[in-house]
């Protein structure tokens, strides 16, 4: 019997709580159409709390022109960027934020919203193979934040995905000049890789970058006319000693060698022609 009424008291206090709940939700529903200012406040602010941000959002939206020039504008603001960001709406959210951020450049918030510019960035940004349009804006922004904040520990937390944005950039540089290899475009592999290099010194493609800027110039050499073909030649025996000199126990090593022994034959081949 205990039992029994135990699980009844239960029951009803849940079907209360819903009635309730039920009646408070059409109650900021309401407020939220046709409430006075202090009602939609409350509105945006029950809805942002229970995470509809898409109502939420609405709000404060309309709250941003009301409040305009008054302190509640500042908060409303805030909670307007942070609805935006959990909605997955990232880019708009990055605006905000940084509208906060230039508005109120001394408030408590604006180190944090100006890390969220650059982390809105850095979650829209696109695996390498796709435009780094967001790469470049979050590293732009995440430097920006460093440079403003350098003592907080969100300033680690920066650099550490800067590194990890630049080695994307880093990527798609090095599969960009590959294929300039792959399809027989030498020369342009030669230029690509040495922009890469120079561009991501610290990359970690960099050590298989020097060897196939090495294999291009060889490439290159072999096919270049005459008039050419010494000083290209001499270009790529270049990139080898360089490529050795750096990664002397590289996992290409072997097929560097090989390349070479054939281009230094090939190399003193043509100096014979010329003086014959």
């Amino acid at each position: 019997m205990n039992k029994w009424y135990a699980s009844f008291a239960i029951g009803l206090m849940a079907c209360m709580s819903l009635a309730s709940c039920s009646k408070e939700f059409r109650q900021y529903s309401q407020w939220s159409r046709k409430g006075t200012t202090s009602e939609k406040d409350s509105a945006a602010f029950y809805f942002y709390e229970r995470g509809d941000y898409e109502k939420a959002s609405l709000l404060f939206e309309e709250l941003q022109s009301i409040y305009k020039g008054e302190d509640r504008a500042r908060t409303v603001l805030y909670h307007y960027a942070e609805s935006k960001f959990n909605y997955g709406l990232y880019v708009v959210a990055a605006y905000y934020y940084e509208q906060y951020s230039r508005l109120y450049p001394n408030d408590e918030l604006a180190s944090e919203c100006a890390f969220k510019v650059a982390y809105c960035y850095y979650v829209e940004s696109a695996p390498h193979y796709l435009d780094q349009e967001y790469t470049l804006k979050a590293i732009d922004q995440f430097q920006l934040y460093v440079n403003s904040f350098p003592e907080t520990e969100q300033a680690i937390e920066a650099e550490k995905l800067m590194a990890e944005l630049r080695e994307r950039l880093a990527q798609k540089s090095f599969e960009q000049a590959r294929t300039y290899l792959r399809v027989g475009n030498f020369r342009a592999a030669v230029t690509a890789f040495d922009v890469m290099i120079r561009q991501f010194p610290d990359s970690r493609y960099r050590e298989e970058a020097q060897f196939l800027q090495f294999e291009s110039a060889a490439e290159l050499a072999e096919v270049s006319t005459q008039a050419k073909k010494r000083n290209r030649y001499l270009d790529a025996l270049e990139y080898y000693e360089n490529f050795v000199d750096r990664y002397p126990n590289s996992a290409y090593i072997k097929q560097a060698e090989g390349i070479y022994v054939r281009t230094k034959k090939n190399y003193g081949k043509m100096l014979a022609g010329q003086n014959s």
